[in-house]
């Protein structure tokens, strides 16, 4: 249980959400052109996906089942399914969410974690340069990963 002086983490989630959803769309209609009555709806229904992941994870952690799972994947979750080819609805959801560009999503996102990772920089000073060698590795590995698979599936897709 909280205590008096802790905060709820499901409303700061649900706020932080807000906030990027708002940042987003505000530079999905600078940078990408794009009408603000026309994203409107888009940016909405993403919303409302993050609240329903957010709610789930409050969900399953009151009731204490998967509470290690991150409430990022029931977010995910949310949008593979309602996005699925058959989903009713789903078309016109894609439809909508195509109006809002994925990098304006992504900017927002990636500033707070941006921000969060400076919170540890004496944590990745202690570590030094080994973590900046590993870094470079896992990013290779990631592009070449990537690629061979692409490769593979050109291959055998014949185009």
């Amino acid at each position: 249980m909280m205590g008096s002086g802790q905060k709820n983490p499901y409303i700061f989630l649900a706020i932080a959400a807000l906030i990027a959803a708002f940042l987003s769309f505000i530079g999905n209609s600078i940078a990408w052109h794009i009408s603000v009555i026309d994203a409107f709806p888009g940016m909405m229904i993403l919303y409302a996906i993050c609240l329903a992941g957010i709610g789930i994870k409050w969900v399953l952690d009151k009731i204490g089942v998967l509470k290690k799972l991150p409430t990022f994947a029931w977010i995910m979750l949310v949008g593979l399914i309602i996005t699925l080819p058959g989903f009713p609805g789903s078309e016109i959801i894609v439809a909508y969410t195509k109006k809002v560009a994925f990098l304006a999503v992504c900017t927002p996102i990636l500033a707070y974690a941006g921000v969060a990772v400076s919170k540890e920089l004496p944590r990745l000073k202690k570590a030094g340069w080994r973590i900046a060698i590993l870094s470079l590795f896992v990013w290779l590995g990631a592009f070449l990963g990537a690629a061979v698979l692409a490769q593979i599936l050109i291959v055998l897709l014949g185009l």
